[in-house]
């Protein structure tokens, strides 16, 4: 039987062994990480002392391939430089043809997502449809849809286009004109800028009504918005505004903008009678690629 003196003793001895292993371990800890810290700085050190002392054979050796790559140049002859420039020219076609087609595709991204958003209005529905022809004569002024009277389209259905603009506050959708006539398969539209287009449309912050008008004229495109009472005052910039009067148009579709510099109150007056002043489209009919129409259901 082991006495307590003894026990004491070998208690003693596990303790100081433990400690031992314990300061060991930290000292052991402590060199390595001073090691490792030197060991940065003089590669550190090294490095920069090593940048400093090859940088002039390094800039002697990129200054003669510059050189060399000069005189190689120079002993090409003009017919070898004017084919790497033309080839040059054509690669730089390419990529610009390749990113028209991107903007391209994005736009039209972008007016394809503006009319699928588009739902009924009232009694209307839209029928969605592609432009099919251009007379080059009347470009601004009609163009054919691919879509007729088998899908419901009836003359004088009001067509609305995406409206392609970076400007937050712009509309999406706008109305580019009015159907003119159809056939089973096809449908002839007026644009706003046909003298044969008339619309009755709303200015909301005066509350005044009045008919729209086709005026194309070779300065630009706008149309003429007629029979407004007197004492409006249509401000550059406000929207107009499809409204009931016609029967055969969803209300409240946006048209055009007031131009800015349109003749004033006093320069506009017909006969002291009524008053008119310029409204410009928000897209313009020659842009024009996807269209709706708004075919009001039979009941």
């Amino acid at each position: 039987m082991i006495s307590p003196k003894v026990e004491k003793e070998v208690m003693r001895s596990r303790q100081s062994s433990g400690l031992r292993i314990l300061v060991w371990s930290i000292f052991t800890l402590v060199a390595v990480l001073l090691v490792l810290g030197i060991y940065i700085m003089v590669r550190q050190s090294a490095m920069r002392m090593s940048a400093d002392y090859y940088y002039p054979f390094l800039k002697a050796v990129r200054g003669t391939e510059n050189t060399v790559a000069d005189q190689i140049l120079l002993m090409q002859s003009k017919t070898k430089l004017v084919n790497a420039l033309k080839k040059l020219m054509n690669e730089n076609a390419i990529l610009s043809a390749e990113q028209a087609v991107v903007a391209d595709l994005k736009k039209e991204n972008t007016e394809l997502r503006a009319l699928m958003s588009l739902g009924r209005k009232g009694t209307f529905r839209p029928v969605f449809a592609e432009v099919l022809t251009r007379d080059p004569m009347t470009w601004q002024e009609q163009f054919t849809l691919d879509k007729g009277s088998r899908d419901g389209i009836e003359p004088g259905n009001l067509v609305v286009t995406p409206v392609y603009s970076k400007l937050p506050d712009m509309p999406r959708i706008a109305v580019i004109g009015k159907v003119k006539s159809v056939t089973g398969h096809t449908a002839q539209v007026l644009t706003i800028l046909s003298r044969d287009f008339r619309l009755s449309v709303s200015l909301p912050d005066s509350k005044a009504s009045g008919i729209l008008e086709g005026t194309r004229i070779s300065s630009g495109m706008q149309a003429t918005l007629k029979f407004l009472p007197l004492d409006t005052v249509p401000a550059a910039g406000q929207t107009v505004y499809t409204n009931a009067f016609s029967g055969n148009s969803p209300p409240g579709l946006p048209v055009g903008i007031v131009a800015a510099g349109s003749r004033s109150v006093q320069d506009s007056r017909r006969n002291q009678l009524y008053l008119e002043t310029v409204i410009r489209p928000l897209e313009s009919p020659a842009e024009v690629r996807f269209a709706a129409v708004f075919v009001k259901e039979k009941k």
